[in-house]
């Protein structure tokens, strides 16, 4: 528009000229008036009217295209204006769309600490604490949503990132939920001109990354753990072996009754070390598939040995209702157990603290022809209404940091369903809980994958004299308590301590069965029983495999791989003697 303001001067200077013409007319008609015109003043006169005339018409020519490029340019301007608002308002609109599709909170906070901008997530986490967030003039406050060391540790942050520093930190919060979570923040200076005028907070809940990272770390713990069970229990089980041992070939001895009583305690109690590591190896082992059909009242009896202890010294009284008919459920036995160990735990956290009686009633009853329920109930304070749907939920806990991982019920739950089966919950608020598992009697469709029933040995003793055992074993107790027992019981019987002894005394002599361990220094089980392939395999038909560690990947591996009998330290020699027949004879018919 630089032409208009020279036309608008130039519209100006016409307008004085008329108006000088005007009052030149004026004075010429009014000497016209007082006095007879000459023929020169008339030309004068009639020149001063063609002037006037001629400027009138430039103006109002010049006034009409002034007004046209004056609209022209408005036009002009508007257009770009409108142009250009709308560009604005499309850009601030995306912004604003993208700023709310992310999850995360964004905040626009400026250098006295004051809200300028923030999308919903960061509403959100406002809404959610129990702060106002609010100065006194009512401005949002940035974090407000902290409170004490949180928020002393975000301000610091603050004050580094508009000194130019990007920060990065992580601090506790309260959750939307009630709970409280872990917040990893982001903190990036907004520079404009050389000068950073707000900084730019992104804020991402990461409790859930943090809860599964501590799962996982539980567990990698909890498979160091059945690494250290299985030996911790190979080393347990072989005494146990030899003090059973020794126990049993006292017992065929004329005893007092008083030293038979002894004796026979000996044995419960090396027993019932058997049962504990046992039951150990039977939860710590790594999740096998297969499933047979296994009897729930002996799951019951061999978990709650696990915790029996423990519930004694909490004052926990546990009643074992167990269906007299031994309902049976066709599921993973170690599945099972660590299903109801989770249960069982659970119902001990709930009743901690507990005023009143405290009791843990587990049951097992088949329902119909086709299922079968286990319950395990307690008197403790009961699952509130509104948090029973969510019990299952993985990661939901309602206990204090640290002390529930929230994984133990959604465990169960998978296992559950895994196995075609349901699981439910059933409280009252101050009168305790029961869960209910409801199982599958027989849901095979295929072939069953238990194994066979050993046949009975026969009772008839080697027609040619004396049976022949070879037994290997790095444990000299152990070798000496079943050797001592297997001369009691008429047998010949040789011992030597790794499997390279073994091969020498083969290579002299024939033995009717070899009873081998599986863990051995030197020649181990394994190679001991390649070189039995490759030298003499006529013997394999004769092995009989122990060991006091069936949880390692290599022992049960070979167990399953070589066909061969097997017993498990502490075992108990009345069947070791059965096996031994059973062996002896199988292999006699076979040849």
């Amino acid at each position: 528009m630089g032409g208009v303001p020279e036309m608008m001067l130039l519209s100006r200077s016409a307008r004085v000229l008329v108006s000088i013409a005007v009052v030149l007319l004026g004075a010429v008609v009014l000497l016209y008036a007082f006095q007879e015109t000459s023929l020169p003043t008339r030309l004068i006169v009639g020149v001063a009217l063609a002037l006037i005339a001629a400027w009138f018409v430039y103006s109002l020519w010049v006034d009409r295209r002034y007004a046209r490029l004056l609209e022209d340019e408005v036009a002009n301007q508007t257009r770009s204006l409108m142009s250009s608002l709308g560009a604005t308002a499309s850009a601030e609109r995306n912004l604003r769309l993208l700023m709310e599709a992310v999850p995360d909170a964004i905040t626009v906070v400026d250098r006295e600490g004051h809200v300028l901008d923030e999308n919903s997530s960061g509403r959100t986490l406002v809404n959610a604490s129990p702060m106002d967030g609010k100065d006194a003039g009512g401005r949002r406050i940035a974090f407000g949503w902290l409170e004490g060391t949180a928020m002393r540790i975000a301000r610091e942050n603050l004050s580094a990132a508009f000194d130019g520093e990007l920060r990065r930190f992580e601090v506790p919060f309260p959750r939307p939920d009630g709970g409280e979570g872990t917040a990893h923040v982001l903190l990036a200076p907004v520079r404009e001109g050389g000068r950073i005028p707000k900084v730019l907070a992104l804020v991402r809940d990461i409790t859930d990354q943090r809860r599964a990272q501590t799962q996982l770390q539980q567990a990698e713990k909890l498979a160091a753990m059945g690494q250290l069970v299985s030996g911790v229990a190979h080393e347990i089980n072989n005494p146990a072996a030899i003090i059973s041992g020794f126990a049993q070939t006292l017992l065929l001895d004329q005893l007092a009754p008083d030293q038979r009583e002894t004796v026979q305690m000996m044995y419960d109690e090396a027993t019932r070390i058997g049962r504990i590591t046992s039951n150990l190896l039977a939860f710590a082992r790594a999740g096998s598939k297969e499933r047979t059909l296994v009897d729930l009242n002996e799951i019951v009896r061999r978990t709650f040995a696990l915790r029996s202890y423990h519930l004694t010294t909490l004052n926990v009284t546990v009643n074992l209702e167990l269906d007299d008919s031994n309902p049976k459920a066709w599921a993973n036995g170690s599945e099972m157990q660590q299903m109801l160990l989770n249960l069982l735990i659970n119902a001990e956290q709930a009743l901690t603290g507990a005023a009143g009686k405290r009791v843990i009633t587990i049951r097992t009853m088949t329902t119909s022809e086709e299922r079968v329920q286990m319950q395990v109930a307690d008197t403790g304070p009961g699952i509130p209404l509104d948090i029973q749907e969510k019990i299952f939920d993985p990661f939901f806990t309602t206990k204090p940091e640290g002390t529930g991982t929230g994984l133990g019920l959604s465990i169960c739950y998978g296992i559950v369903h895994d196995h075609g089966g349901r699981i439910s919950v059933h409280s009252v608020p101050g009168h305790g809980a029961m869960f209910a598992v409801d199982l599958m009697r027989d849901a095979r469709t295929r072939h069953r994958i238990t194994p066979a029933p050993m046949p009975v040995p026969p009772a008839a003793r080697v027609a040619d004299g004396k049976l022949s055992v070879l037994l290997v074993d790095d444990e000299e107790g152990l070798r000496r308590a079943v050797l001592t027992f297997l001369k009691r019981k008429g047998m010949h019987a040789i011992a030597v301590e790794d499997g390279g002894d073994a091969l020498r005394v083969l290579r002299r002599e024939r033995f009717d069965v070899i009873v081998s361990d599986v863990r051995m220094p030197g020649m181990s089980g394994g190679e001991f029983l390649e070189r039995l392939r490759r030298e003499h395999p006529a013997m394999l038909n004769r092995l009989i495999f122990t060991t006091g560690d069936t949880f390692a990947a290599d022992t049960s591996a070979l167990l399953r791989d070589a066909g061969v009998p097997s017993l498990v330290k502490p075992y108990d020699f009345a069947k070791l003697e059965s096996l031994v027949h059973e062996v002896a004879d199988a292999a006699r018919t076979s040849a």
